[in-house]
């Protein structure tokens, strides 16, 4: 079961053995509410919704965050408690860059702590980058390589391994939100900005692990999810529509070319299941992602409609 970002999700009767587990990622541009159980290696969901609320809007160029950012963030916490407590579940909480960076993070942790019940766990991009990447391999169940992209609001998490055995990791400190705040001031962007980003994202890359060339990148989040059913040209965004789906470099790459030649508001028209909040970084988080793909010498993107969230959710 899947909500289109924003949407309030149907409740089901809370689990009389209590074995639903919840699991909150608090990201720079969106919240994540994910309620599953495991029945041996099947995962069972309940529910995955997201909630754009940009807590990080800004953050990178004054190293604050706003009140009114975390006062949008704070509602949708309160919002996922409740549907959580109606499956019988307690979610742990975490979160990743929007709040790294931030110098006045404890502004949002500590009331976040009191709507949440718990304290909301900072994850280290080394963390995040792990994490995203297990949220894929533990699925898999095979030693076949691979490379997970998991591209946020506020940094992009490239990681390579075989199977669930993880060879390496970068956390870099670019997202769509973060480059789509420092290059872009028109709407729709000139061609220079959006040369710019795909310039400083190949150049952020390249400064992290030299890759050989490798067929398929696995990509996560909202940038690339959304990119496929933008792609496949769906009314409405739908996780099974998106998950698994593959795409070539280059319809990923003329997606980010057609988008960036109009306005937020015409890409909404054009692309239904494009979320009105996510319309105006959609652009920086795509050319993240052509950047990512002519790192990684990739052909072929494959899509996933996972994350983090997925590898918190611990097997009983």
């Amino acid at each position: 079961m899947s909500s289109q970002p924003g949407e309030p999700a149907t409740p089901r009767a809370a689990d009389p053995n209590g074995s639903w587990r919840a699991v909150i990622d608090i990201g720079t541009n969106s919240v994540l509410l994910l309620i599953a159980r495991w029945h041996g290696r099947d995962l069972e969901i309940a529910l995955d919704q997201a909630t754009i609320t940009r807590l990080g809007k800004g953050v990178a160029a004054t190293g604050v965050l706003a009140p009114e950012s975390i006062a949008r963030t704070l509602a949708v916490l309160r919002q996922y408690r409740e549907t959580a407590a109606q499956y019988g579940a307690t979610p742990m909480a975490v979160t990743t860059e929007g709040v790294r960076l931030a110098n006045n993070r404890d502004d949002f942790l500590r009331p976040a702590a009191e709507v949440l019940g718990a304290p909301v766990r900072l994850l280290s991009g080394a963390e995040e980058a792990e994490l995203s990447y297990r949220s894929v391999a533990q699925e898999l169940g095979s030693a076949e390589a691979l490379r997970v992209l998991d591209i946020g609001g506020g940094s992009t998490e490239l990681a390579v391994g075989e199977g669930e055995r993880l060879i390496s990791s970068v956390s870099h400190p670019i997202g769509a939100v973060r480059l789509y705040e420092r290059f872009v001031a028109h709407d729709p962007p000139e061609p220079s900005e959006v040369a710019a980003i795909e310039i400083e994202a190949l150049e952020t890359f390249q400064r992290g692990q030299p890759l050989e060339p490798y067929p398929i990148l696995t990509g996560l989040a909202g940038t690339v999810t959304t990119a496929a059913a933008m792609l496949r040209e769906l009314p409405a965004y739908d996780r099974e529509e998106v998950d698994c789906k593959a795409f070539p470099y280059v319809q990923v790459r003329d997606l980010r070319d057609r988008a960036a030649q109009v306005t937020a508001a015409e890409r909404c028209r054009i692309w239904p299941a494009l979320d009105p909040a996510r319309a105006d970084v959609i652009v920086a988080g795509l050319t993240i992602l052509v950047a990512a793909m002519k790192h990684c010498g990739a052909q072929v993107l494959s899509v996933r409609d996972r994350g983090l969230r997925y590898a918190l959710i611990e097997r009983g």
